[in-house]
């Protein structure tokens, strides 16, 4: 399901064993800031994971990502487009139920290749 706003989709992943519901909205036409949610249902853990995300376009080359889920989990992620088709991404991730263990933390540099072989 979508329209210019929203997005939405129902996914059955690990053979039926696994029920993903997505929602998705963008708070303006250019989607600039978006915001995400996430229920998750693993019938063979009985198990639950709701998972809230934003994200905002800075600019043209800049993007900030947050996502906070009820296990605990909190990620940041900044992504810059350094140059046409080179991305570097700082992200970090911790777990407020652990406080006591150290945050993940994150640098890659992605250089886009494209289809026809050129970079």
């Amino acid at each position: 399901m979508t329209s210019e706003y929203y997005h939405a989709a129902l996914i059955l992943a690990d053979k039926g064993g696994t029920m993903k519901v997505y929602g998705m909205y963008h708070f303006d036409k250019m989607q600039k800031a978006s915001t995400v949610a996430e229920l998750t249902r693993n019938f063979s853990k009985n198990k639950n994971t709701l998972t809230f995300g934003v994200l905002y376009t800075i600019d043209a080359q800049t993007m900030v990502k947050a996502r906070f889920n009820n296990n605990g989990s909190l990620a940041a992620l900044l992504q810059l487009e350094v140059k046409p088709k080179t991305h570097l991404t700082v992200s970090g991730e911790f777990d407020m139920k652990a406080l006591e263990r150290p945050p993940k933390i994150g640098l890659a540099l992605a250089l886009i290749r494209c289809s026809n072989g050129t970079t």
